[in-house]
């Protein structure tokens, strides 16, 4: 399984890492043969978020407000991070933000359609 990372470094400039999770054959369910399995990893709630009809404006450089996962559920969108470095995702993808300090990174909705699912880390 594979997720992207979006931290700052130890100067603050905002960046990408790919980070590949190996997974355990676990029973997660009576009846169902083991599945491999990573984590668990952190997250305390469950927020929905989409577009308003017809898209958003351009959004600016920010932070992210706290450690979260993401998951793309609809659309498509492009992070930018501090070095130019521009990469897209769509739905089915996985994606750690941690940047909270620092210079952030850009999100740039790329269609109408764009909803995602995230799962902050801390209350």
């Amino acid at each position: 399984m594979r997720y992207v990372r979006v931290f700052a470094d130890e100067t603050g400039e905002s960046a990408f890492e790919d980070v590949e999770v190996r997974g355990t054959p676990t029973v997660t369910v009576e009846g169902v043969p083991p599945l491999l399995v990573s984590g668990p990893f952190l997250a305390s709630r469950l927020l929905l978020v989409e577009q308003p009809d017809g898209g958003t404006p351009d959004w600016e450089p920010h932070v992210a407000p706290r450690e979260q996962w993401l998951i793309v559920l609809t659309g498509r969108a492009a992070v930018t991070v501090s070095s130019g470095e521009r990469r897209e995702f769509g739905p089915g993808a996985l994606l750690s933000f941690e940047d909270t300090t620092g210079a952030g990174h850009l999100s740039t909705p790329l269609t109408d359609d764009l909803s995602y699912a995230m799962f902050p880390r801390h209350t």
